[in-house]
């Protein structure tokens, strides 16, 4: 005689890899931590400040049969395996260091988890049996950040220097120009005019001797003057 079967069905599995658990454990602990700090306040005492829950935590207990055709068992015999097999898939999926997915169907579980331990044991009695402990913890995915290592500068915004943005580098002589005022035109300042008769003496003593004398006085429309 067939016992009546559960509506719950255990699974863990590993990428393409499933378990069903055979026999299932007779109750499941579920926890999750609160993750609250106390902080004592003279005269107030303990102050609760209140922290996003932690983890969820699911731990329960069963075995993986000897023999497969058993009345607990809530799968077909021949879909059941040997005990030992059982293990060493779950301790191979441990080493992996990913995630699982753990499904009780017919309720809300159905998280990737990480195996937190898995501890085996023989009894006597029932010799070939593996009795265990599973403790699942909720896993929690993060996408990593990409980082921009290139060093980044800093884009300043500056009055434009009016000397150097619109200062030439000549200046072609017009009628009734003389020194003093081409150095106020360019430099913002009329005193700078022995700045550009010193860059352009040579020329303008060559062009009119009197320039001796009378150090740019002389200049005529048409002329090239450098601009320093």
């Amino acid at each position: 005689m067939s016992s009546r079967k559960s509506i719950y069905e255990f699974w863990l599995s590993q990428g393409d890899e499933k378990i069903r658990i055979p026999i299932l454990p007779s109750s499941i602990e579920i926890s999750t931590p609160s993750n609250n700090e106390k902080i004592y306040l003279p005269k107030l005492g303990d102050i609760t400040v209140l922290q996003m829950p932690g983890a969820k935590t699911f731990t329960f207990s069963s075995y993986f049969p000897r023999i497969a055709n058993i009345p607990l068992a809530e799968m077909r015999p021949t879909l059941i395996s040997k005990p030992w097999n059982y293990e060493d898939t779950i301790d191979q999926w441990r080493r992996t260091g990913l995630p699982c997915r753990f499904i009780v169907t017919k309720t809300p579980i159905n998280f990737a988890v990480s195996i937190e331990s898995f501890d085996v044991k023989e009894e006597g009695g029932a010799i070939g049996d593996l009795n265990y402990t599973i403790t699942l913890q909720e896993y929690n995915f993060i996408t990593a950040q990409k980082i921009d290592t290139r060093k980044k500068t800093t884009t300043t915004s500056k009055r434009p220097d009016a000397k150097a943005t619109t200062k030439p580098k000549t200046y072609k002589v017009k009628k009734g120009d003389e020194l003093w005022n081409i150095a106020k035109d360019i430099y913002k300042d009329s005193s700078q005019w022995k700045k550009i008769w010193n860059a352009n003496k040579d020329m303008l003593i060559k062009r009119d001797k009197r320039n001796v004398q009378n150090p740019g006085k002389w200049i005529y429309p048409g002329q090239v003057l450098t601009i320093p």
